[in-house]
């Protein structure tokens, strides 16, 4: 695919070519322009497109402009979906995107793939190597191969694993950064031996880019990735000598910015996603906290700093493991991949040493290396340095295995003012253990898709590995990203640009058979659903509960504004207003009271706009919604991929967080309409899609207790305010368009609401899915479900109390709770309550119970506190 030169020093490519059958008009724009002197991975030195490019950019070129942008779009819309970007912590308000996929991939080439996939196994065998002579016989350190202050001053290095024979192989998971120099060569940016460093993002990337791109990705013959995971899961359970494993990721938690790949990688591989408030120690093994009591785990996939994993005998600050968890793996009481303290091979001073290294430890030459570097350490090294200071670039040593594209960036002394080149040169004496210099060198570019064009930028690439049987495997793509020019060592991409890694082949796949569906066929099935961790559960009710909480806001205000449009209607009907809102806002402790002074229809968009943007309000919405965020997060991994995409749309519409200026209450209500649409969905998902174990019925136990509540909140708030006998029709039509039930209403009665038929109705019908008998039917049902203590016949104090609200209601009439007689003798309502008012004991009775309910229930299940033989 050759290209006519030019007059220009950068070589010109318009948006179509000959070879695609397709002559570029007169005037075409430019497509895409190299930098001159630069490697370029699409276009070589002549000016032509390599040929492993050619298919894709055939295609691409050929796409109008409106369809670049329409791909561009689609690609940033499954970004946000995906949740790929995802921060729990992030401010909503935020236009910026911290994480954004590339509309043009990267492709390597099958004979640079064959020597890449070959130099990078070696690697991961000699930081496998590396590992068991340190925490082994030491050879390196004694035949003076590495210094032993490198190691001793890394905080990597981890004592109490020194000798354990558990730890021999502790490499399982190993990625490296590579980049391009501007010549073309590989070199070695950082290695990751820790953690699957950042295996989920890349997995996420290319299935968000196939789902844009996929004709393109199959006409490229680009391999794929099932194969590799699916040797991997064989391998995991293979190293447990088990049939059906235990396998779980142990993850910081959602605050850590790596949290999206971890819970993507264990729903891919169909793995528990726990933390270390989940685990305990006992007898010799790191079990589970379940509502069932202890699982044994197996092995566990490790995504926390090993430092951090046991407060006991490594930090005692760090909390993301559990206590003896060192213990545990030398009593080979636990598998753990990778082990603890394989960090230690990461350290960047180790680079000037790694040649002598692998001939030392495999008899063999190192096939990639890094820039030229220096450790500081070393007095040697770090007077040359000092000497040619303006030509390095200073980092540390030992970073950590961060959320790709988050290294540190440099330290470049040419921009440096002079106080601040002091004090760079008092630090490389005063610590010049944790430091390392490297050689500025530049960057190869690859093509970037910019919105109107594609540019050159320069980029690298993490590519990840794990161990087989035999050797390792390394994953047949990967993680690009646009680098920090000027100052990057490691992986510093501060647009957070990434693009799927692409490796095409002409080969056939080789059909491959996960040793799941062998274990499929033996029969290995389970339906319990007990192992649910308690933290999950806990999380699963209180998402329940807010997104319950958000639907009856919206239902609230929506009916509210209604009546605000309604401007003639009498001043009654908008005191119902006023009170029905009162009565949402009054549950937050230490709430105002809004309805002193009436203001007529001004107060009630007051009071509106108070649900629904008043800042830190216990029941408003935008702590609600910022609940429901947080907990969706939390539980991401328990959540379908369709359930996520539903309740996003909360987070990426700005609409429910900026309040507006002008009040248009049609707007609002449609916005309001639309919310409750999404929250639909997601019930009508659950509903139909969730199995029915402990995870589907905390949700569901959450949502009933929340409806419950509120309905008998707003019921007991509207029928007994002063001048319910004059205004009951328009307070009992209000009640029953909130709660959702007019229609059922008028379909069994002709005439206008009365007060017996709605307390039958909203109160006592168990066959109304929003009636309050209902919600404690459908509790009572699920609370006899809940594990128990095996060997205890006696109900629990959550069954007692249920049962007890539920006899309660059965045991109620409907013309008797609305006191019938009184109203035939015309007396007034203030009148009939001092008398006998069985309607508003009973209403108060699921009022104050029901938060008893949700204390037992966390007592028991959430916390454990409660002293039973299966319980933590």
């Amino acid at each position: 695919m050759k290209l006519e030169k030019t007059s220009d020093p950068k070589t010109r490519l318009s948006g179509s070519t000959a070879e695609d059958g397709m002559q570029p008009p007169a005037g075409a724009p430019v497509l895409y322009q190299t930098l001159p002197g630069i490697h370029d991975e699409m276009m070589d030195a002549d000016g032509s497109i390599m040929p492993h490019w050619q298919q894709w950019f055939g295609a691409f070129s050929r796409w109008s402009p409106s369809d670049r942008s329409t791909h561009w779009e689609e690609l940033n819309e499954v970004v946000r979906e995906t949740g790929i970007a995802y921060d729990l912590f992030a401010d909503p308000n935020d236009a910026r995107q911290p994480w954004s996929i590339d509309l043009a991939p990267l492709i390597i080439a099958p004979e640079e793939w064959q020597w890449l996939k070959v130099a990078l196994a070696q690697r991961a065998r000699l930081f496998n190597a590396m590992h068991n002579d340190l925490y082994g016989h030491r050879r390196l350190l004694h035949e003076g191969y590495i210094p032993a202050a490198l190691v001793m001053s890394d905080p990597s290095y981890l004592r109490p694993m020194r000798g354990n024979q558990s730890a021999y192989n502790g490499v399982q998971f190993f990625a490296a950064d590579l980049a391009k120099a501007p010549d073309g060569n590989w070199r070695v940016l950082d290695n990751h031996a820790e953690t699957p460093a950042g295996l989920g993002f890349a997995l996420a990337n290319r299935i968000a880019l196939t789902h844009c791109e996929g004709n393109l990705f199959r006409s490229s013959k680009a391999v794929r990735l099932a194969s590799y995971f699916q040797q991997l899961q064989s391998t995991l359970v293979k190293r447990t000598e088990l049939e059906d494993p235990y396998i779980a990721i142990l993850s910081p938690g959602p605050e850590h910015p790596d949290y999206f790949s971890h819970a993507y990688l264990a729903r891919y591989l169909g793995y528990l996603l726990v933390e270390g408030g989940d685990l305990v120690y006992q007898n010799n093994r790191i079990c589970l906290k379940t509502l069932a009591g202890l699982k044994p785990i197996d092995l566990i996939v490790r995504s926390i700093e090993g430092l951090n994993a046991d407060p006991l005998e490594l930090n005692p600050n760090g909390m993301d493991g559990t206590t003896s968890m060192v213990q545990a793996i030398r009593d080979k009481g636990i598998i753990m991949a990778n082990q603890l303290g394989s960090s230690i091979v990461e350290n960047r001073a180790l680079a000037p040493y790694m040649p002598d290294i692998c001939r030392f430890l495999l008899g063999e030459d190192l096939m990639l290396r890094e820039a030229e570097r220096w450790w500081l350490g070393d007095h040697t090294s770090r007077s040359h340095v000092l000497a040619n200071l303006d030509d390095m670039l200073i980092s540390d040593a030992h970073e950590g295995s961060g959320r790709p594209g988050e290294a540190r960036p440099a330290t470049d002394p040419v921009r440096l003012s002079e106080a601040e080149r002091k004090d760079l040169i008092d630090k490389i004496h005063l610590f010049s253990n944790t430091l390392v210099a490297e050689k500025k060198t530049g960057y190869a570019t690859t093509p970037s898709w910019s919105g109107e064009t594609l540019e050159p930028r320069p980029f690298a690439i993490r590519f990840f590995g794990s161990r087989r049987e035999q050797g390792y495997e390394i994953l047949p793509g990967g993680l690009s990203m646009s680098v920090g020019e000027q100052h990057a060592i490691g992986l510093h991409s501060p647009e957070g640009l990434t693009r799927d890694v692409w490796v095409v082949s002409d080969a056939q796949p080789e059909p491959f058979e996960s040793i799941w569906a062998s274990i499929a066929r033996q029969g290995s099935y389970s339906r319990a659903g007990r192992s649910l961790q308690s933290r999950i559960a806990d999380n699963l009710f209180w998402l329940g509960r807010n997104v319950e909480r958000i639907e009856w806001q919206f239902r609230l205000c929506r009916q509210a504004l209604s009546r605000l449009n309604e401007d003639s209607g009498p001043e009654e009907d908008q005191r119902t207003v006023v009170s029905a809102l009162n009565s949402l806002i009054l549950r937050a402790p230490k709430a105002q009271v809004f309805d002193a002074g009436f203001g007529g229809m001004n107060e009630i968009e007051r009071l509106v706009r108070t649900v629904l943007y008043g800042k830190n309000r216990a029941y408003g919405f935008q702590e609600s919604l910022a609940h429901m965020h947080r907990l969706t997060g939390l539980t991401r991994d328990r959540m379908s991929s369709d359930a996520w995409r539903i309740l996003n749309e909360f987070f990426t519409d700005h609409r429910w967080f900026k309040e507006p200026g002008f009040m248009h209450t049609g707007h609002v209500i449609d916005l309001l309409d639309k919310g409750l649409m999404v929250l639909a969905a997601f019930s009508g998902m659950a509903m139909e899609n969730m199995t029915r174990n402990y995870g589907w019925r905390f949700l569901d136990i959450g949502r009933r207790i929340e409806r419950a509540e509120n309905l008998s909140g707003l019921l007991n708030r509207l029928i007994f305010a002063p001048g319910m006998v004059s205004d009951a029709p328009r307070r009992l039509m209000f009640i029953l368009e909130v709660a959702d039930s007019f229609i059922t209403y008028r379909s069994r009665y002709r005439i206008t609401p009365t007060l017996p038929a709605v307390i039958d109705l909203l109160l006592l019908d168990e066959t109304n899915p929003r009636s309050i008998a209902f919600q404690i039917a459908a509790l009572h049902e699920h609370v006899n479900y809940l594990p128990k203590e095996p060997e205890s016949g006696l109900r629990s104090e959550e069954n007692r109390l249920i049962l007890e609200l539920l006899t309660d209601i059965q045991l109620s009439e409907g013309h008797k709770l609305a006191q019938i007689p009184q109203f035939e003798q015309g007396k007034d309502i203030e009148q009939i309550i001092s008398e006998e008012c069985r309607l508003e004991q009973l209403l108060n009775n699921q009022i104050s119970k029901l938060p008893q309910l949700t204390e037992l229930l966390t007592r028991r299940y959430f916390t454990h506190t409660e002293e039973q033989a299966q319980r933590i």
